[in-house]
């Protein structure tokens, strides 16, 4: 994260370590049930696209800085 220290409260950042926490192990179980080997590939190369593009950073209200958030969608049509 890119804030300042002391910039959240205590209590909002566990309560987002716990979310990130359950949406981390819910997308993992998610895909080792989902995908084939033959698409861990185009997972890899979709995440190195959306970390390149989070390398726009924007300035922020409060000192802070933004940067992009990128996000992939599963679709079985494929």
């Amino acid at each position: 994260m890119h804030i300042p220290d002391g910039f959240l409260d205590p209590k909002v950042w566990a309560s987002a370590n716990v979310v990130s926490a359950g949406g981390l192990y819910y997308a993992v179980k998610k895909v080792r049930s989902t995908f084939d080997e033959r698409r861990v590939p185009a997972l890899g190369l979709a995440a190195a696209f959306i970390f390149a593009a989070q390398m726009i950073n924007f300035p922020v209200v409060g000192g802070t800085s933004g940067h992009l958030i990128g996000m992939t969608r599963y679709s079985p049509s494929l």
